[in-house]
């Protein structure tokens, strides 16, 4: 089992930003994980490439952080980026992708979410 600690888990997201899992989420991603037969070939070198692709990080002081350049290069950060909240994660978006993802999501999203929730 994994001592619950302050670790968040960073993600290359396929949409081309970056997914990062809180402590809590890091520790219920760490359980389903070892719940995996070891016989389970496949599982596990799913698991493993996952694994390859996500970065464990913690906050400084100040609350800073560093990404690796890959998950930099994957979610094409140069400097400045945009955290992103949702329910049980956050995101890392390029100020460049955020600005277009948001502009495409102003129309269609917000709405959509609406009409889908009844709200």
């Amino acid at each position: 089992a994994h001592a619950e600690t302050d670790e968040f888990l960073a993600i290359p997201n396929p949409a081309g930003h970056i997914s990062v899992l809180p402590p809590t989420e890091v520790q219920k991603l760490y359980d389903k994980v070892a719940a995996v037969p070891e016989a389970d070939a496949e599982a596990q070198a799913q698991i493993a490439v996952f694994f390859a692709l996500a970065q464990s990080f913690t906050f400084d002081k100040q609350g800073r952080y560093a990404l690796s350049e890959a998950l930099r290069k994957h979610a094409g950060i140069a400097k400045e980026t945009v955290l992103v909240g949702s329910l049980s994660k956050f995101n890392i978006f390029s100020s460049d992708r955020w600005t277009a993802t948001e502009q495409k999501q102003a129309v269609t999203g917000a709405a959509g979410f609406l009409t889908r929730y009844q709200i």
